[in-house]
């Protein structure tokens, strides 16, 4: 029954149009109960479920998309959201494999300047344990100097105690250092493994396209 009144709505809105509007627009819709009407005029309100506009012999020329949901709207943006991430890290990841190709000729250069690297770290490290156990010399000093100032019942000299202030802080500022210089050397070698282990996968994927 109700194909047999869209038939007849369909047929009275052709039979209607003057011979000059012949070319008028007719559009088929459904609403979001899924009930089909035909109008003359496109009324987005009453299109949730998708339609189309149809021509003068009542065959569809142009397909109306339904209304998406608001879930429907915001899974599709978190997933443009999260292609538009990967694609981002993708690049990302074939600029640095790029890199590192150019960079490196072979294994050898690579394993070269890590080894530099290394070598650069420990003699910071060296240069500090050097410097730190001179500082802890001269601290031994002024405390010594400081103990007989004490044990004479006089005020320590103020020139010592701010050199003791001093060199403390000194000492602390080495042992910073070398703290930090030893996690560079794990993190250097964490990231030489890394680099060395994708450098041995790119020459493999170059070698098979070969």
């Amino acid at each position: 029954m109700n194909r047999v009144a869209s038939l007849l709505a369909l047929a009275a809105l052709a039979l209607a149009a003057p011979a000059q509007a012949q070319a008028q627009k007719i559009y088929k819709c459904k609403n979001e109960k899924g009930e089909i009407y035909y109008s003359q005029a496109f009324d987005r309100t009453r299109c949730a479920g998708g339609g189309a506009q149809l021509n003068q012999q009542g065959l569809a020329v142009k397909e109306i998309p339904r209304v998406k949901s608001a879930e429907e709207l915001a899974a599709e943006k978190k997933a443009a959201e999260e292609k538009a991430e990967a694609d981002r890290i993708a690049a990302e990841q074939a600029e640095s494999d790029r890199i590192l190709l150019t960079a490196y000729s072979s294994e050898d250069d690579l394993k070269r300047v890590h080894d530099q690297q290394m070598q650069m770290i420990d003699t910071a490290v060296e240069t500090a344990k050097l410097q730190l156990a001179y500082q802890q010399g001269s601290l031994a000093d002024l405390l010594a100097i400081a103990a007989e100032s004490e044990r004479a019942k006089k005020p320590v000299p103020e020139n010592i105690a701010t050199s003791i202030a001093t060199v403390r802080r000194q000492i602390e500022e080495q042992n910073a250092t070398i703290t930090r210089k030893e996690a560079e050397r794990v993190t250097a070698t964490a990231d030489f493994e890394a680099k060395l282990d994708r450098y041995r996968k790119l020459i493999e994927a170059q070698k098979a396209r070969m």
